[in-house]
């Protein structure tokens, strides 16, 4: 009985002859090539599919009467039907020199920009190049020798930057266990772990669920960690630039906090200006009178979100277990919060650590204790 192979993914896919995704509304994506076919593990490739009588296969068709599949790394054969290959592990499928492939890593050569499209893997990642400005890559666990520029990165695992990040102020990572990387300037780094700077961290928002290490210089911007902050060289520095270090919470609750307390202003401004033109019976009384309702149901709901946010156990750190070590300097306009407490360092002070002893911030040497 001859069958013929039914594959449930393209196997002709081509990366050199990527086009950009239609919208609904007719226009073209420019940043969706759609570079990578996702599977996950248990997910059908393929299956043999008997002839009716009288048909005959399509040309191209894999025909075969004892039903091996022509497949590598990555799939296994339905030990419940012979006749259907399923995905080993999450990852991409492929289809070199009519083998079927299911690889957990995808490998992009080349930078990650217009001809490439933004990267979306179920497994992890790997860049041969930069990230460019406006693009998404995301991926289990994500690796990039070049330089991310302003781009967005998002990660299950891990993220690791060889090259750097040079944000420009619009660069976001989001790693849910660490992210490494040579240096970071103007960026905003969320890892539910550590944070590793190799180099010098300059002006960014840094998000550490545990531990943040700058090897050289922290300089500008916040940092908000749950456990410990350590910065090899120099701890702030600069007339013109504050560095705020915050320790003992949970970053992500600040994170949340910051914007649902952004959203209120907003919500209570325009609360005000829909009340005042209600009040005053203008040409857009009418219009305000039907909207104020909806506004202010949108900010009990901020304010009740608020409320609850620093309501759960997990919210907060044991204090006294939080330090901030820097065996090197620290330089001009620093501010370090540990809990409730908050210490304007002064400038020159070195060698030292810092922690919170009874409601304040002390100061200790040497940093490191042998």
């Amino acid at each position: 009985m001859p069958y013929f192979l039914r594959h449930h993914f393209d196997p002709d896919y081509e990366r050199r002859r990527l086009r950009p995704k239609s919208r609904e509304d007719g226009s073209v994506d420019q940043y969706d090539l759609g570079y990578a076919q996702n599977v996950v593990a248990g997910q059908l490739l393929a299956e043999w599919v008997e002839f009716s009588s009288g048909e005959t296969p399509e040309p191209g068709s894999v025909v075969s009467e004892d039903l091996a599949f022509p497949h590598g790394e990555g799939c296994r054969v339905d030990p419940a039907d012979p006749r259907r290959l399923l995905a080993a592990v999450n990852g991409h499928v492929s289809c070199v020199d009519g083998s079927i492939l299911v690889r957990e890593t995808l490998s992009v050569g080349r930078d990650i920009d217009f001809h490439t499209g933004n990267i979306v893997a179920v497994g992890d990642v790997l860049v041969g190049g930069g990230v460019r400005s406006g693009f998404l890559v995301m991926g289990r666990n994500i690796t990039v020798r070049g330089t991310v520029e302003g781009a967005k990165l998002r990660a299950m695992g891990g993220v690791v930057c060889q090259a750097g990040i040079q944000g420009g102020g619009r660069a976001t990572l989001r790693a849910g266990k660490s992210i490494r990387t040579r240096y970071c300037e103007n960026a905003v780094l969320h890892a539910g772990q550590n944070i590793l700077v190799d180099g010098a961290s300059m002006h960014c928002r840094l998000f550490a669920g545990e531990k943040l290490a700058v090897k050289g210089r922290l300089a500008g911007g916040e940092a908000y960690c749950g456990e410990a902050v350590y910065v090899g060289e120099q701890l702030g520095g600069g007339s013109q630039s504050q560095t705020r270090l915050l320790l003992g919470y949970d970053p992500e609750r600040i994170h949340q906090d910051q914007h649902l307390k952004a959203r209120v202003r907003e919500l209570l401004m325009e609360v005000a200006a829909c009340r005042d033109e209600v009040a005053r019976g203008g040409e857009r009384c009418d219009a305000c009178g039907l909207e104020l309702p909806r506004l202010e149901r949108l900010l009990d709901s901020c304010q009740s979100q608020l409320a609850r946010l620093w309501s759960h156990p997990a919210a907060m750190r044991r204090f006294s277990t939080c330090r901030v070590i820097v065996p090197g300097m620290v330089g001009a306009n620093v501010e370090i919060g540990i809990g409730e407490a908050v210490l304007a360092v002064p400038e020159g002070v070195r060698d030292v650590v810092f922690r919170y002893v009874e409601g304040e911030i002390v100061m200790e040497h040497p940093a490191l204790r042998k």
